[in-house]
């Protein structure tokens, strides 16, 4: 058993704006024993860090990655592992002490991180994608690529296990079951069209009424919830209906929408940047240039949206290996406080949904209070007044994940 001090320090515990100012924070091992004003006993005290001033935060979730997923599409298996271990690696570095995934093959990076092989932040896995034959996923590249049987496809992409194609509730229910039976912590479905896909226009509506509740319903009896890709108004009610949990995108939702996730307690993931900006090399396709330009028409009305019916809202950036310049982004349009609680006491309340399928269920992740796990930023200046400090990693003096330190810059 060990203990550290981090004494002189200022702390935003992930909800509250006003920060305790000067206190002592006491780690036991991997988990946060106690805050302190004033002095401390220093028996039994392993380890001194002295902020010397500045500010302590939880460490940053992304709630929208694919982090052993190519964009490409057509990387082999053991690529996409390599890709994953050094994503990995990125996001820790840049202040991501955990993420949720939304879709790809992470349960061996995930076992990995967790036993120290490699570093990399908390994953809390989706595993495949759930799509339907021609839906968001869909990941076959050429017309010529179809299914030879049951979960064998005339395509790489579609074989390396990232998608699971369902169509009808019963492939839907054995896709749901086969990610928990991997280890999800949540499930993901495709429930309408997407960018980056040629298959799908944006205004189709992915899964039936009765496809979508049959996910919700056995993600429930494993004692978790359901997210779902979608764009526009028709999807997200659908969903809404459904009793879907996590909202990721929603551009081009309208007020009847925004009104239903009120009143559904639901959480909005936006990702704002993809929407509004997306690499040249992945929109060299005319199809998927033009179905990002639609998407980023809705973008600023979706943020208001979100700041009018007080949504519950995540950070998320649909990147591979952490993009922190988004939550500049997050700023702009939510202010540094509603931003930075989207990446921290916002995700804390996120991951109950996950009950029993929480992979870290010992302590708490996004807040700084007794028993939540030690992982922790030392950031210059407050980000709470100024969310820009995060954009830029040499502005994390300290990286804290389980207890131990990943860079040390005091």
């Amino acid at each position: 058993m060990s203990r550290t001090a981090i004494k002189n320090v200022n702390v935003f515990d992930g909800i509250n704006e006003k920060l305790q100012e000067n206190v002592s924070v006491i780690i036991q091992d991997n988990k946060v024993e106690d805050i302190l004003s004033g002095e401390y006993s220093s028996e039994q005290i392993d380890e001194v860090i002295d902020a010397k001033g500045y500010t302590l935060i939880p460490g940053l979730t992304d709630c929208h990655v694919h982090i052993a997923h190519s964009r490409t599409f057509d990387d082999r298996v053991d690529q996409k592992v390599v890709q994953g271990v050094a994503n990995a690696k990125d996001f820790l570095m840049k202040g991501f002490t955990s993420v949720r995934d939304a879709g790809g093959i992470t349960y061996g990076l995930k076992e990995g991180i967790d036993n120290g092989i490699v570093d990399g932040p908390r994953i809390f896995p989706s595993n495949a994608f759930l799509t339907q034959t021609s839906g968001h996923a869909d990941f076959r590249q050429s017309k010529s690529e179809f299914r030879i049987a049951d979960r064998i496809y005339a395509s790489g992409a579609a074989m390396t296990g990232e998608a699971w194609y369902a169509d009808g509730v019963a492939e839907v229910l054995r896709g749901v079951r086969e990610n928990f039976f991997l280890g999800a912590s949540q499930i993901k479905i495709m429930a309408g069209g997407g960018v980056m896909s040629l298959s799908d226009p944006i205004d189709t509506i992915q899964f039936t009424k009765e496809e979508m509740e049959a996910a919700v319903n056995a993600a429930a009896d494993y004692g978790t919830y359901v997210m779902a890709h979608l764009y526009t108004p028709p999807s997200i009610m659908r969903a809404v209906k459904a009793g879907v949990k996590s909202f990721e995108h929603c551009q081009l939702m309208d007020e009847e929408c925004a009104r239903a996730l009120s009143d559904a307690d639901a959480f909005i993931d936006p990702c704002p940047n993809m929407a509004k900006e997306a690499p040249p090399v992945i929109m060299n396709h005319p199809i998927r240039r033009a179905k990002q330009l639609r998407v980023s028409t809705g973008e600023k009305h979706e943020a208001e949206l979100i700041e009018k019916y007080k949504l519950k809202l995540l950070f998320g950036t649909d990147s591979n290996g952490g993009n922190p310049e988004d939550l500049s982004h997050y700023k702009e349009r939510w202010g540094s406080l509603e931003g930075l609680r989207s990446a921290t006491g916002n995700v804390n309340e996120l991951t109950k949904l996950t009950t029993y399928q929480n992979p870290y269920p010992d302590g708490e992740i996004g807040v700084i209070r007794k028993g939540a796990f030690a992982d922790l930023l030392i950031t210059k200046n407050n980000p709470v007044k100024d969310l820009d400090i995060l954009s830029d990693p040499d502005n994390l003096l300290l990286i804290m994940k389980d207890g131990k330190v990943y860079k040390n810059g005091l």
